[in-house]
């Protein structure tokens, strides 16, 4: 599975459960107070990645730190679940091609 379909499953079930939509959202804001090489970081992202390769591009160890572009996409991944509304419609939105 990628790791966008990962997302796009999260997204749902964070529409169609309340609690798990917060604890997301929790995991988020722990992730950014953390920062990108926490157990924070790695405990939220570990949730959108079936293979160690897919979770080495969402925390940027597989040579992709400092890559504009997804580094883009990991931030989006991350501030999506902590925007009001947006915790569970837009929770994809700019992440889209972050498997490539």
């Amino acid at each position: 599975m990628s790791i966008m379909k990962k997302v796009l499953e999260k997204k749902l079930e964070n529409q169609q459960d309340h609690d798990k939509a917060n604890l997301n959202r929790e995991r988020a804001v722990a992730a950014i107070q953390a920062g990108i090489r926490s157990k924070a970081w790695k405990k939220y992202m570990s949730q959108f990645a079936e293979t160690p390769l897919e979770l080495m591009r969402l925390m940027g160890t597989d040579g992709t730190l400092g890559d504009e572009t997804l580094d883009i996409k990991r931030a989006y991944l991350v501030a999506n679940a902590v925007c009001g509304s947006g915790t569970t419609t837009d929770l994809d939105r700019e992440v889209d091609t972050i498997d490539h």
